[in-house]
């Protein structure tokens, strides 16, 4: 695992330990070639992650769970800003392979059926000339606020961005 991905999932489980509501389940159609994993973290909260099961450079992992805190939808752009740029800011200082000394980070409005939210992301190229992407991104349906990331092949975050826009809640 690299350090990119290890810090990525040390932030979403930290960020959901601290969550003392229930949420109900996600509908989510992972995108074909990857696997859908389903956990209840130890406080009951459900857990998701798809992860591509491809080489290394072409693989990626997205990960989804409830916001731990009570917050507006009107919040997330901002949410979604300081996250992001404190988990490059992060990175940056721990200077993995092929990140980033600098670089702009994006922002992207997304609309599904169900759900409607922000994602913030870096794009980069790993030493081996991969392009990658590191992204943070929330969701919500109006009632509940989901938070997660992504970490992986850029054609990977594109299959993650289409597939945001099929998730759907239950219950």
């Amino acid at each position: 695992m690299n350090l990119i991905t290890f810090s990525l999932i040390a932030l979403l489980t930290v960020s959901c330990s601290k969550n003392s509501h229930h949420l109900g389940a996600l509908k989510i159609d992972p995108p074909q070639g990857s696997v859908l994993e389903h956990q209840k973290l130890d406080n009951g909260v459900p857990f998701y992650s798809v992860r591509w099961q491809k080489p290394q450079a072409q693989g990626g992992l997205f990960m989804i769970s409830k916001w731990p805190t009570r917050m507006s939808a009107s919040n997330i752009p901002s949410t979604v800003q300081t996250i992001i740029e404190g988990t490059v800011s992060k990175l940056r200082n721990r200077k993995p392979a092929g990140f980033p000394e600098d670089g702009d980070i994006q922002y992207r409005e997304v609309q599904g059926a169900f759900l409607s939210g922000h994602v913030g992301f870096i794009e980069y190229t790993d030493q081996a000339g991969n392009e990658k992407v590191v992204s943070v991104h929330m969701l919500t349906d109006g009632r509940v606020i989901w938070n997660g990331q992504f970490t992986g092949a850029k054609a990977r975050f594109e299959q993650s961005l289409d597939m945001m826009q099929s998730i759907e809640p239950q219950g």
